[in-house]
């Protein structure tokens, strides 16, 4: 934490805590006297990421300015962050007063690509901000309530999801190329939100994001699952996954039938590899207390336009095998062809039993029957 203090309070020469909840560190200097002088403040709060928890370290001068702003831990995907630091988001608070809202769309814009992030971290400067501003600098402020965000990123994934509904309940085949066209476009490419494995360990991990704030993880990590159980169809990876509908496009543009078969015996055995991948990653994650360390997806290199010269390369592979075979990572890789296997069996299972139950019950009432007769 010291580090990260003196990166964002560099004028100060010492820190002293002041109070804990949240961690609020006054900055120190001696004067040409020695006398001591004040240089402000170093809070560290939190805020509800797409991930979890994002943490802030905020410096804050004796006069209420912002000065400097770090990110002390996340959960969030790697490739997100590396959007945020790419373009600089943590310049925008600086020379801010706290007592400002300091929100997205009010204060701040957010950065494409990575704007469940930059909520997160506006949400965590903004509480350290003020109760600086309250506790140690006597200033009057108030902190925004919660607003709901429905915006056009919401109002495109439901209209995705009402039109898969459509096409399901139409079974048309034109309907489901246009609805997987869109997820490409703008759950892919324009806003860069489908769901990863990194968000399946945040939720088994108890870090939940404000419904207010992050109503698409809802709609993917809720909605969508009892949809998937309810109808009895794989929904979001074959209707609403924006990487999946780029494997298939390519395939249908590029080669128009598969080129590479193989059994479906073959294929179950050579999917295991999903399943020790997927182990792997949310071992990772419980060890590391990090769900950000589970996604292991390619798409997030893809959407986000960001990644080394290995995940590049890993990306360029998996798309010339979707051309060979078709949706080659779904089949073989894909975690969320696993989180929809398990629901779907065990949606399999209720059926099979409750109909297990009824047979046993007409099987009853035949007996009774023939006791009364």
């Amino acid at each position: 934490m010291l580090l990260q203090a003196e990166e964002v309070l560099p004028e100060a020469q010492s820190f002293l805590k002041i109070a804990s909840a949240p961690l609020t560190l006054k900055g120190i200097s001696q004067g040409p006297h020695g006398e001591e002088e004040v240089k402000g403040y170093v809070v560290i709060a939190k805020g509800s990421s797409y991930g979890g928890p994002m943490v802030i370290a905020t410096g804050i001068d004796p006069h209420g300015v912002i000065v400097g702003t770090a990110i002390i831990e996340h959960k969030d995907t790697p490739s997100y962050i590396r959007v945020i630091k790419k373009y600089d988001f943590l310049k925008q608070f600086e020379d801010r007063k706290i007592t400002d809202p300091l929100s997205i769309k009010q204060d701040i814009n957010a950065i494409s690509g990575a704007t469940y992030s930059s909520r997160g971290i506006a949400e965590a400067i903004s509480i350290g901000s003020h109760e600086v501003a309250r506790n140690q600098l006597g200033l009057d402020v108030e902190d925004e309530e919660a607003a709901w965000v429905f915006g056009v990123r919401e109002g495109s994934v439901m209209a995705l999801v009402i039109l898969m509904l459509v096409g399901i309940a139409l079974k048309s085949d034109r309907i489901r190329w246009l609805t997987i066209a869109g997820s490409l476009v703008l759950i892919g490419f324009q806003y860069n939100t489908p769901i990863s494995l990194s968000n399946l360990a945040s939720l088994l991990m108890g870090y939940l994001p404000s419904i207010q704030q992050n109503l698409v993880w809802y709609i993917f990590l809720m909605v969508i699952p009892i949809l998937t159980f309810l109808i009895g169809k794989n929904l979001y990876c074959f209707w609403l996954c924006p990487f999946g509908a780029l494997q298939e496009l390519l395939a249908k543009v590029f080669v128009g039938k598969e080129v590479i078969c193989c059994s479906r015996g073959v294929e179950e055995k050579a999917a295991l590899v999903r399943y020790a991948l997927v182990y792997i990653a949310l071992l990772g994650a419980v060890i590391y207390q990090s769900p950000g360390v589970a996604g292991y997806e390619p798409f997030a290199t893809l959407f986000g336009m960001q990644g080394n010269i290995t995940e590049w390369l890993v990306l360029v592979v998996v798309l010339f095998s979707s051309l060979l075979m078709r949706r080659f990572w779904c089949r073989f890789f894909c975690p969320g062809m696993i989180v929809n296997r398990i629901i779907l069996r065990l949606r399999h299972h209720l059926i099979d039993f409750k109909r297990k139950l009824g047979a046993k019950s007409n099987q009853g009432c035949s007996a009774q029957n023939s006791v009364d007769q």
